[in-house]
Order: structure tokens, then sequence, then C-alpha cells
């Protein structure tokens, strides 16, 4: 689950940050474009950030039919069954999720800045991006954990000694 969710903060950080100057804080107007949703929704898909929504639902599925399995395991053959026969509402579900960002990436960034982004992704370097990404989150996830954990110990020594300067023991 952390590595679909470093995925999606990740992909929604470039596309983002290439408009980071021109972002607004309330939502454009204009976002219902269609043409603006439609490159948005390019955007969302071409990114990887799609798939990583139907990344979540095979997850949901998979820890749905563990715990079936650790507690129903004779219903596992039947579970599994319909789960194939619910399939095409969860992928429903996925592709509304990825009009929804689209809908988000719409409001958030021009249309201008969604082009570029949707031409960055459909060149080599974007296509070598997206095919890099799980990888790189994996990475990002073992350094992230690793920063984590050094920043709280460094944090929580230094609050100690400057509460103990003002005469607190933290």
């Amino acid at each position: 689950m952390l590595r679909i969710f470093a995925r999606l903060l990740f992909v929604g950080g470039l596309c983002i940050a290439a408009g980071f100057g021109h972002a607004q804080d309330a939502p454009d107007p204009d976002s219902s474009n269609p043409e603006r949703l439609k490159l948005a929704r390019l955007v969302v898909v071409d990114s990887g950030l799609a798939r990583s929504f139907h990344g979540l639902v095979a997850q949901m599925e998979e820890d749905l039919q563990n715990r079936a399995a650790a507690t129903r395991p004779e219903a596992a053959a039947d579970l599994r069954a319909t789960l194939g026969d619910l399939q095409p509402e969860f992928d429903q579900a996925a592709d509304a999720m990825t009009d929804r960002a689209a809908t988000l990436y719409a409001a958030r960034l021009s249309r201008r800045e969604l082009a570029d982004c949707a031409v960055f992704f459909a060149g080599p370097s974007g296509k070598a991006y997206v095919a890099a990404q799980p990888a790189l989150i994996g990475d990002l996830a073992g350094a992230l954990a690793e920063w984590r954990r050094q920043t709280s110990v460094a944090m929580m020594t230094r609050v100690r000694e400057k509460m103990r300067e003002k005469g607190r023991e933290f």
C-alpha cells in the first residue's frame, strides 16, 4: 500500500511541479473544459497514475482473499470466482477514480501545463520515467523510511536539548 501511495505522490508531484509557478489555490473555473479534461486524463493515464488505481483495486482484492483464507478457508474458491465476476465493477471504480484525478489535475494545471506534461509522458524520457517508477518508488520507500527514522531521532534529541536549556525535562 505504501508503494502505491508513494507512486501517487511521486507522479502527482511531477506534474504539480511542472506547473508550480502557475498553480492556483482555488479551482480554475475553466477546468471543466472538455479539451482540458481530455488532456488531464491523458496525463493521469500516461504518467502511470491510473495504473496505480487499478493496482490498489488488485491489492484490496488480495487483502480480502488473505483475510478470508485465514477465517473462511472453505470459501476461498467461491470468493475467487466471485471476485472474478465482480472484476468489471472494480475496474469501473478504478476508471472513475482516473476521471476524478483528471478533474483534479485540470483544476490545478492550465491547459498549457497539461499539454506539456502530456508531451513529456508521450516522449521517450516520459516513457522511461514511467518504466523506472516501480523501482524508483521501491528505492524511495526504503530511503524515506530510513530518513524518517533518523530525522525523528535527531528531532527528539534536539527538542530535549532545547527544553533542558529552558529548565524542562522532556
